[in-house]
């Protein structure tokens, strides 16, 4: 306090201050730097991670466990059919050697019996000769009645033999042996079948599980990304501050206040002259400066590497300059950094208008918007085919994708969709696995396409050219649900930095939308970017927070310099044209 007490007046307050706000921006400095350093590493681990899924995934996936259980199926049975046939056929080799043995001892038997027949009756016939010769033939009876004993017990033999040698109930016995040896192959079969199922279930719910982290970890990559761009620009715009704030510290203490302006200039904080009138400024350097994101397909992107710019912005932007009779100069610069571009420009141009797809939203800083250029539906996109996602009711659990806009997080909020940071608020009809944002507009198609979201909830003429346009490469990858998630059409507007400085500017580009909207060129440029010509009505001030526009910016002319402001724009072919209050 004392040094500040102690300093010249104004100026030493002022540099007291100044040298106060670049220790405020050091520390800010030093704790952006450490948090970008954890997010480094972050982002490190969670590849690593990645990585190891992939992996892990590729081995027990549901492809991998559907591979395994037919493998595992398919081998089984191929044994078992092998062991069934093995042993039928061993069976009935043996069952037929056992009837060819059978067969030949029962007619060895049989041919004994009848053997001993022929002996009982030629010793039948030898009994009746012995008869007959009287005491002469009593020996040879006795001899004959011998032998006929003899062939009563080789035909009692044979006929026991003969029994003996009977094997049908053998045969009966393999029978059934083969029967139950079948049945317990099968039970054995069926058992391995529901085994080869039980593995499959168990790696299709691992694969699930992992492809669950999988997402969650593609998530968290798409996060890091967007926190380090963040931390990123934060540590450039700190640093940037950290070096004004001590010059101009330096430059006061010194008495050389006069020297601020070019410091400023230096730190990209543009000072305009008094009285400034961008309007004037762009018509006499001839150029147009228009703030514009590089990666939006179907708005303002490149067909191929090399291309120029295209899309329906682009369209929009070129028209109008040609409209004021100058050329169109873009300025590429990422799309939540194009309305920064109107008021800091660093070592780059200041930009005079955002034409990238902008919703009026208070999010956006201090900036004043036109009338719609065009009205469009916020659409949800999935991959080809994926019949999963009819609507939004069907993504309960899944991985959503969105554009880092605040309008398109409400616009979710409002259609009932919950997600980690929003889970609390009532209302919810859906719970999602997960919504993440993109900051880079060129990563959206792809993301979708390779599955690192289940859905995108997007701008139709994003997703309309990508699904539809001949020489897109998502054709065919990628397609359009019908229908609106808002419920009415959105709208873009094109923003100037809240200066009074920008009204004119801002008064002609409203201008030249009342004229160009009932052109052929309009409807055409409508057709071929987003398929036709959406109505609508709301505008920018129709939306919360008390949005500026041109009149708001007339005002503040009118504040600044008291009178009316100069209301005469350059009209088609560079004529002018007299505006009515």
């Amino acid at each position: 306090m004392e040094q500040i007490l102690d300093g010249t007046g104004a100026e030493g307050m002022a540099a007291a201050c100044l040298e106060r706000l670049e220790t405020l921006a050091r520390h800010g400095r030093r704790a952006v730097a450490q948090a970008g350093a954890f997010s480094h590493e972050i982002a490190n681990q969670s590849e690593r991670v990645e990585q190891a899924l992939a992996a892990t995934r590729e081995s027990v996936g549901e492809d991998t466990a559907e591979r395994t259980a037919a493998a595992l199926g398919a081998e089984f049975t191929v044994a078992v059919e092998t062991a069934m046939g093995t042993l039928s056929g061993e069976l009935a080799r043996i069952s037929a050697h056992i009837d060819a043995r059978a067969d030949e001892a029962g007619r060895i038997v049989q041919e004994i019996a009848r053997l001993g027949a022929v002996i009982r009756m030629l010793s039948l016939n030898a009994t009746i000769e012995a008869a007959r010769a009287g005491e002469h033939g009593l020996g040879f009876a006795v001899v004959a009645s011998e032998v006929r004993q003899l062939a009563d017990q080789t035909r009692g033999s044979a006929e026991r033999a003969n029994a003996s040698i009977d094997f049908s109930d053998v045969r009966h016995e393999m029978q059934q042996l083969r029967a139950a040896v079948s049945a317990m192959l099968a039970t054995l079969q069926d058992r391995a079948q529901d085994t080869s199922e039980r593995i499959r279930t168990v790696f299709t719910q691992v694969g699930g599980e992992l492809a669950t982290i999988a997402a969650n970890n593609k998530a968290i990559g798409e996060a890091l990304g967007a926190v380090t761009d963040s931390v990123a620009r934060a540590e450039g715009r700190t640093a940037a501050a950290v070096e004004l704030a001590s010059t101009a510290a330096t430059a006061l203490r010194e008495g050389r206040p006069a020297t601020l302006p070019g410091l400023m200039q230096k730190a990209g904080c543009r000072v305009p002259p008094p009285g400034y009138d961008r309007l004037e400024d762009v018509l006499r350097r001839g150029r147009l400066l228009v703030a514009i994101e590089p990666s939006f397909v179907g708005l303002s992107f490149r067909r191929r590497p090399g291309d120029r710019l295209a899309g329906l912005d682009v369209d929009y932007a070129e028209a109008f300059a040609r409209w004021l009779g100058v050329t169109c100069t873009f300025l590429e610069t990422p799309w939540d950094l194009c309305t920064e571009r109107l008021e800091v420009a660093g070592p780059e141009e200041e930009a005079d208008v955002v034409w990238s797809a902008l919703p009026p939203n208070t999010g956006l800083g201090p900036i004043a918007y036109s009338r719609p250029y065009t009205y469009l539906d916020f659409v949800l996109a999935r991959r080809a085919g994926d019949h999963r996602i009819r609507g939004i009711g069907d993504l309960g659990g899944l991985t959503v994708g969105v554009v880092n806009d605040p309008s398109a997080f409400a616009t979710l909020e409002a259609a009932g969709l919950r997600w980690s940071g929003n889970r609390q608020l009532p209302g919810g009809r859906v719970t999602l696995g997960n919504l993440v944002a993109f900051t880079d507009q060129g990563r959206i198609h792809e993301a979708l396409a390779k599955g690192v979201v289940d859905a995108f909830a997007v701008d139709h003429p994003i997703m309309h050219w990508a699904a539809s346009g001949e020489d897109s490469r998502w054709r065919g990858r990628i397609e359009v649900l019908p229908g609106n998630i808002a419920g009415e059409p959105w709208y873009y507007a094109a923003a100037v930095a809240r200066d009074p400085a920008n009204f004119r500017l801002l008064d002609a580009i409203d201008a030249f939308l009342t004229w160009f909207e009932g052109t052929e060129e309009r409807a055409a440029l409508e057709r071929r970017w987003q398929g036709g010509i959406t109505p609508g009505r709301r505008t920018y001030r129709d939306e919360p927070g008390g949005l500026a526009g041109a009149p708001e910016l007339a005002a503040l002319w009118r504040a600044a310099h008291g009178g009316e402001p100069e209301r005469s724009v350059p009209g088609p072919r560079s004529h002018r044209l007299e505006m009515s209050a």
